[in-house]
């Protein structure tokens, strides 16, 4: 008898806990979208931030009841008050390209740029105060931005999708604000291409699934493409002294960095996008040439076609490798390949990413629920054996890595974050090590499941 008036009481707890978040949707927004567009301007040490335009689009693919971001990923963090009681009724955490920009030897050099971003929120019933907030060098959310948003205003603009492309299913499993919603939209697929598209999306959706931790939680999500064809095929490349007319815009070499490809025209990019829900938004190059690139809670993007037949399965690689970025917010680990960047993770400083660690308190490592207690950290490895290897030499350095002693262990291994010393990754192989077929180490897994849950549950 007892036990049964726990479990009452639970239900009943539960229920209302359900139901007031519910109700402070209802309460306080409409089931359609704000978006917020913004420009970053500045240089490695100043930022401005000033606002763009504001438009209502017609689908809000977020969760209802997960409102507020427990995350806790992200260099910067979106916050929404409500103006009248100062209730925090929103926030999200996300990266951007102009943080990444800022680490760059043209941001050093005090170069100016503007770059714009947007921000997309549950379309609020009353006036808000919109606030984003950035890292300080401790990792402190610090305040940059605030501005009120009246929803009525004759200033937000309430026109419908500008484009009329075709919205398509590859999966649907439910509602839009209780699964991850994946957008997959095409670069330099031109309409004579659309079926090639299809077959690619197929293909690397195929890849994804059979990857963990999505293998056992295909049914958590959706999967949306929209036939967006551009002019001409194929994506820039400016090394090679091509240029396209793609709908996007997007080009190699971002950063001077053959390989990484970002900076899709973000404005025409959200405008494509608002035809669909979408929590993630994926972007396919019709390019055999290698390169992708992903920003935490921006977008990924990906190529689609191996150079050689015995390299097929390295598009599915980069396909997967994105995603655990711009979704999971997990982080590279390697530290031997060439990058843009200056002091991206500050010396000392506790990065933010789930996956490595500066390693300050080896007592209270972030993942150290899944450290066996006879586990050493930091953990030993033969990292200069490692190093000796040839880049090239994929399968060698992987047989190597399997003969080390803590191999298969969650530790703290030195080397990590594009640096050789000072940050720790937490398993000697992973898709955000190395490019092979190793599938997302244990604590990537669990980082992204809760990401996951989080959008889901």
């Amino acid at each position: 008898m007892k036990n049964s008036i726990i479990m009452v009481l639970i239900c009943f707890l539960s229920m209302q806990l359900f139901g007031s978040n519910n109700l402070i949707f209802d309460e306080y927004f409409i089931n359609k979208s704000m978006r917020i567009d913004y420009f970053q301007t500045g240089t490695n040490t100043e930022k401005i931030i000033s606002l763009n335009k504001v438009k209502e689009e017609p689908f809000w693919a977020g969760s209802t009841t997960n409102l507020i971001d427990t995350l806790n990923l992200g260099m910067h963090i979106v916050r929404v008050y409500d103006e009248k009681s100062g209730k925090m009724i929103f926030s999200r955490g996300f990266n951007s390209f102009f943080q990444e920009w800022q680490t760059t030897d043209e941001a050093v050099s005090e170069t100016y740029r503007t770059i714009p971003a947007s921000a997309i929120i549950p379309y609020p019933k009353k006036n808000i105060r919109f606030t984003i907030s950035s890292r300080n060098k401790k990792m402190e959310f610090v305040e940059e931005f605030s501005t009120i948003i009246d929803p009525n205003s004759r200033f937000v603009i309430h026109e419908r999708p500008k484009y009329d492309f075709k919205v398509k299913h590859y999966l649907e499993n439910g509602s839009p604000n209780e699964k991850v919603d994946i957008l997959i939209l095409p670069e330099g697929y031109t309409k004579k291409e659309m079926k090639t598209f299809r077959k690619d999306i197929k293909n690397l959706m195929t890849i994804f699934f059979q990857n963990p931790p999505f293998n056992e939680m295909k049914d958590k999500f959706n999967v949306w493409y929209i036939e967006a064809p551009s002019e001409e095929s194929g994506v820039d490349d400016p090394r090679k002294g091509k240029f396209v007319n793609t709908l996007l815009n997007l080009s190699f070499n971002t950063f001077d960095i053959d390989r990484y490809v970002h900076g899709p025209d973000n404005e025409i990019m959200r405008n494509v996008a608002a035809s669909a829900p979408y929590d993630q938004i994926y972007i396919l190059m019709n390019t055999t040439k290698y390169g992708g690139g992903g920003i935490f809670n921006y977008c990924s993007i990906c190529y689609n076609h191996a150079i050689k037949p015995e390299n097929d399965w390295v598009p599915g690689y980069v396909f997967v490798h994105e995603f655990g970025h711009a979704f999971g917010g997990l982080a590279d680990e390697y530290y031997s390949s060439n990058v843009a960047y200056n002091d991206f993770y500050p010396k000392g400083v506790e990065p933010w990413e789930p996956n490595i660690t500066a390693l300050n308190d080896p007592d209270n490592v972030k993942w150290k629920s899944l450290v066996e207690k006879d586990t050493p950290l930091p953990t030993p490895w033969d990292k200069k054996g490692y190093d000796s290897i040839p880049y090239g030499k994929s399968n060698i350095r992987e047989e190597f890595l399997k003969e080390q002693k803590y191999w298969g262990k969650v530790g703290a291994f030195q080397g990590g974050g594009y640096v050789s010393e000072g940050i720790y990754r937490s398993y000697l192989d992973c898709r955000m090590f190395s490019k092979s077929t190793s599938p997302f180490c244990p604590v990537c897994q669990e980082a992204i499941k809760k990401v996951i849950r989080f959008y889901s549950e």
